[in-house]
C-alpha cells in the first residue's frame, strides 16, 4: 500500500500518518514544512497554492489524502482568501489535473457537519441533507466546505473519489484552545473556565477512527460518493463539560456557562447519521471520550 498525504503536521494528517508507520505503508508527504512526529518515505516541500503545481509523482499511490483546510479554528484568524484557496480551488485543482493524468486510485477529501449552518432541527443529518442545506451558513468556512461538496457530487471522473462529512475529532495533539483539551489543562491547573451557555450539541469521533475508517474502505472497494463519519457520541457542551470534570473526579463550578459567546453557538444541533457508511462496508466508532482523557 502506498498513499500521499497533502498536508503536513495537521491534526488530522499526523493520526493518519501514524497509523500508515503502524500499517507499515509506504508513505509521502506534501506540504511547506517538514513533517514532525512520524516517520515517512519522501518528503516533497511544495505551495500548494502554486498554480503550476506538478501531480504526476500522485498516479502511483494507491490513495492520496487532501488532509489541508483552514476557516476551522476563529482564533487563527484566518482570512476569507486562504480559506476559499485551501478549501475549494486547491482541491479542485488537483481533481482536474488527477483526471487529466488519468489517475486510477483513490482521492480522499473531507467535509464537515458544519455544513449544514444554523439549522433549526434536532437529528443526525443524512449526506443529502448537508450537502441540499439551504440553512443560513455563519462564515465562509461553511461556504466554502459547502462549495467542495457540490463539485465532488457532481463531478465526473474515472478514478474513485472517497467524500467524508466529519463531525468534531478530538485527540492528543489538536489545538489545545479547542473544547477537550481546554477543559483537561483548565482543571489541571486550577483555572477558571468560561463556557456559552452551553445548550449547541455536537457529535465526536476520535482522530483515530479516521485513518481505521480508510484502510476498511479501501479493503472493502468502497465506491465514489459522500459518506458521513458517525461520532460515537453526540452530547451538549454542557455534558461533555460534565463528562469531563466527573472523570477527573471534579465537580463544575457555578457560573461558568454563559459567560462568553461564540460565531458557532447558532448552529444548535450537528450530527451525523453514518447508516449509508456502515451498509457499505461496516463501520462504526468505538471509542469513548471518557476512555482516553489520559493521552491529553
Amino acid at each position: 500500500m502506498k498513499i500521499s498525504i497533502l498536508g503536513t503536521n495537521g491534526f488530522l494528517s499526523s493520526a493518519i500518518a501514524k497509523f500508515a508507520n503502524n500499517g507499515g505503508w509506504t508513505l509521502i508527504m506534501y506540504g511547506l514544512d517538514e513533517p514532525k512526529g512520524h516517520k515517512y518515505d519522501a518528503f516533497y516541500k511544495i505551495n500548494l497554492m502554486d498554480s503550476d503545481l506538478d501531480c504526476s509523482s500522485l498516479l502511483d499511490s494507491n490513495i492520496v489524502i487532501y488532509a489541508i483546510g483552514a476557516g476551522i479554528q476563529a482564533n487563527l484568524q484566518e482570512g476569507f482568501n486562504l480559506i476559499y484557496n485551501l478549501n475549494v480551488t486547491v482541491p479542485v485543482t488537483i481533481c482536474n489535473k488527477l483526471k487529466e493524468l488519468d489517475y486510477r486510485g483513490c482521492f480522499v477529501t473531507f467535509g464537515s457537519y458544519f455544513e449544514m449552518g444554523e439549522t433549526k432541527e434536532s437529528r443526525f443529518f443524512t449526506e443529502k441533507d448537508i450537502l441540499t442545506s439551504t440553512c443560513p451558513a455563519p462564515n465562509d468556512y461553511t461556504v466554502s466546505k459547502r462549495m467542495l461538496s457540490k463539485f465532488v457530487a457532481s463531478y465526473k471522473h474515472d478514478f474513485t473519489h472517497w467524500h467524508f462529512y466529519i463531525p468534531t475529532i478530538y485527540g492528543a495533539g489538536e489545538n489545545p484552545k479547542r473544547l477537550i483539551p481546554y477543559v483537561i489543562n483548565a482543571i489541571r491547573k486550577g483555572e477558571e473556565l468560561n463556557f456559552t451557555a452551553g445548550d449547541q450539541t455536537r457529535q465526536y469521533v476520535h482522530v483515530s477512527e479516521i485513518p481505521r475508517m480508510l484502510a476498511l474502505a479501501y479493503e472493502k472497494n468502497l465506491p465514489s460518493g459522500l459518506y458521513n463519519i458517525e461520532g460515537k457520541e453526540t452530547l451538549t457542551v454542557k455534558e461533555i463539560v460534565s463528562l469531563i470534570h466527573h472523570a477527573m473526579g471534579k465537580e463544575v463550578s457555578e457560573g461558568c456557562f454563559g459567560s462568553v459567546q461564540r460565531a458557532d453557538e447558532t448552529m444548535k444541533y450537528l450530527a451525523l447519521d453514518g447508516r449509508k457508511l456502515f451498509e457499505e462496508i461496516n463501520f462504526t466508532s468505538i471509542i469513548n471520550i471518557k476512555d482516553i482523557l489520559n493521552t491529553y
